[in-house]
């Protein structure tokens, strides 16, 4: 009797998945463990199946990282500040375009790179002692 259960709770969640019931390609790349974690044994100890509560709760959680995720870098639009390797932070004072643009020199903006570079905020990297 608990075989035959078992079959049919396999059997359902088998054509749950194949009838419909996806959610977006990107969320679903669930992982090994997250499958391991979501699979049914039967009381002898054998692979009965997946449970699609579990599944679809994975899934929505990747839903919902994805989203948090895209929202922080599209929300944001703060300053581009210059990378520490350009010129220790403190970025450069012209820029050389590969394009055929004329060389671009500003008084008072530096640019991340010296070659097509882009205009940054510098942010110097002050290497001390550690004494003040």
């Amino acid at each position: 009797m608990m075989m035959k259960h078992v079959f049919a709770c396999a059997a359902a969640q088998l054509v749950f998945v194949s009838v419909g019931g996806f959610a977006p390609a990107s969320a679903q790349q669930l992982s090994n463990g997250d499958y391991e974690m979501c699979s049914v044994y039967d009381q002898d100890g054998d692979f009965a199946g997946y449970d699609s509560v579990c599944l679809e709760r994975k899934r929505a959680q990747l839903r919902r990282y994805q989203k948090n995720a895209a929202s922080t870098y599209t929300a944001y639009s703060g300053a581009y500040y210059c990378p520490s390797w350009a010129n220790n932070g403190s970025g450069y004072i012209g820029t050389v375009y590969s394009d055929g643009r004329p060389v671009s020199v500003d008084p008072y903006g530096t640019f991340d790179r010296p070659v097509d570079g882009v205009r940054c905020l510098p942010r110097p990297n002050y290497y001390g002692t550690g004494y003040y």
